[in-house]
């Protein structure tokens, strides 16, 4: 006993050592509300939104400082190798009136000091800014509203991949498992001597043509579970088992009314962005405009300053001056800069124009387009539920009637395949409604 379980422990190592993983990794239940919500907490996409919204809030902070006074302190140390030179008429040392004299004044060190204080009074383009900021601040909102739809739709449309994914596998393992009966019942009548040797072979070669298509499909779920993980901001390596299955529930999809493309309109977050953005160029042409207006300012200014031969602060003189004024800015000439700005701000503004009027009309095709989709897909799942029920039927009349030596061996493979078609292309419908109903959520902006 003791050695089988040092056998066992070893085991366990060499597995450890070797995949670098535990040997049994917890595996994650998954249902598609909870792949949901895990993606709007983990989704990196959605964190790169979030961090713009908090960007233009910061903005709005911004263009609001423009209408508050500006404080600046400064300070100064120089020293003069040779002294300042200042000029005096010659008249005044006796020298002729038409000479002047110059004398160097003042010390080798000089300290200036000072706080300089500017409180803008009148700016006509800071109301502007303000409002601009907070257009643009609103708009991030729709945008991360924008990203947050996107990351839901592609999170339940991986999940969808993976389910249907999981239920095709499931279709070739029956479809494998009804061919190795047959297989098994065409030797039993082989060695009867009811069936042919060539009955046997055609089974043996149906059984083992599905076993590629088999394993394209095991590989093909990790492949839709690494892009669920990687939609949802998981870590690849985490194991995840999905709880929820492909199933038509036609009560649980609300028909949009007959103003469906005034509702999309009304709620989807790329409408209002793109309305907020064509606001925000209107506030930009007013912008540009206010740099033609003059500038009224209150300043002031109040400084210290001292000059000594030596470095002995303490031996230093150190009076004040001040003063407080009003300070006008006119523009008259920039090199035709301000045309251009608002000219561009206009031909912008034009532009935005344009594309909400393209965007409405995508909108208008894309509810057409999903309400088709949905539709198609439901009619198609009625067609092909009828379709499974009678190639369940076909299969097992063919089966009896194949084992009582009345039908023949390739009768038989017909019928499991029409039966495997026809499971696969119910399960394919489904899918496709369901996916269709994901999108037109989407489409309709019911995702928030």
């Amino acid at each position: 006993m003791k050695p089988l379980i040092y056998k066992i422990i070893l085991v366990t190592i060499s597995i450890l050592l070797l995949t670098g993983k535990p040997a049994f990794a917890q595996v994650r239940p998954l249902t598609m509300e909870n792949a949901v919500k895990l993606a709007l907490e983990k989704n990196r996409d959605l964190q790169v939104a979030t961090l713009e919204t908090a960007k233009s809030t910061q903005k709005v902070r911004e263009a609001r400082s423009y209408a508050l006074p500006t404080v600046a302190a400064s300070a100064q140390y120089l020293y003069f190798p040779q002294k300042q030179v200042s000029f005096l008429p010659g008249s005044f040392v006796g020298l002729g009136e038409n000479q002047l004299a110059t004398f160097r004044v003042g010390g080798s060190n000089a300290f200036v000091g000072g706080v300089a204080v500017s409180q803008p009074l009148f700016q006509a383009g800071i109301r502007s800014g303000i409002r601009a900021a907070q257009i643009y601040e609103n708009a991030s909102a729709e945008g991360l509203n924008e990203v947050r739809a996107s990351v839901v739709t592609d999170v339940k449309k991986a999940y969808l991949d993976v389910l249907i994914t999981q239920e095709q596998l499931r279709l070739q393992e029956q479809s494998l498992l009804r061919n190795e009966q047959a297989l098994r019942d065409s030797r039993s009548l082989l060695a009867q001597g009811r069936a042919s040797r060539v009955d046997t072979l055609r089974a043996f070669v149906s059984t083992e043509n599905l076993r590629p298509e088999i394993s394209r499909l095991n590989n093909r779920v990790e492949i839709t579970k690494t892009i669920l993980k990687r939609t949802m901001g998981l870590d690849e390596q985490e194991a995840i088992a999905l709880q929820d299955s492909l199933r038509y529930d036609k009560t649980g999809f609300v028909i949009p009314g007959t103003d469906a493309f005034f509702e999309a309109v009304q709620a989807r977050p790329e409408v209002h962005r793109l309305e907020l953005t064509e606001k925000l160029n209107r506030e930009q042409i007013a912008l540009q405009t206010a740099e033609r207006a003059p500038k009224l300012s209150a300043i002031g200014l109040l400084q210290s300053q001292a000059q000594a031969n030596h470095l002995k602060l303490a031996d230093y003189s150190w009076p004040l001056s001040s003063y407080v004024g009003l300070q006008v800015n006119v523009p008259i000439f920039s090199g035709f800069r301000t045309v251009s700005r608002i000219q561009q701000a206009v031909i912008t503004r034009q532009q935005s124009e344009t594309q909400l009027v393209n965007l409405k009309e995508m909108v208008r095709a894309e509810v057409k387009i999903g309400l088709s989709n949905v539709e198609e897909a439901r009619l198609r799942i009625e067609t092909q539920r009828q379709t499974v029920t009678v190639a369940e039927l076909g299969y097992r009349i063919t089966r009896d009637r194949w084992k009582q030596g009345i039908a023949s061996r390739l009768e038989l493979s017909d019928a499991e395949l029409s039966l495997t078609q026809a499971k696969s292309n119910h399960l394919q419908a489904v899918y496709d409604f369901l996916t269709a109903s994901v999108e037109l959520d989407k489409v309709m902006g019911r995702i928030r």
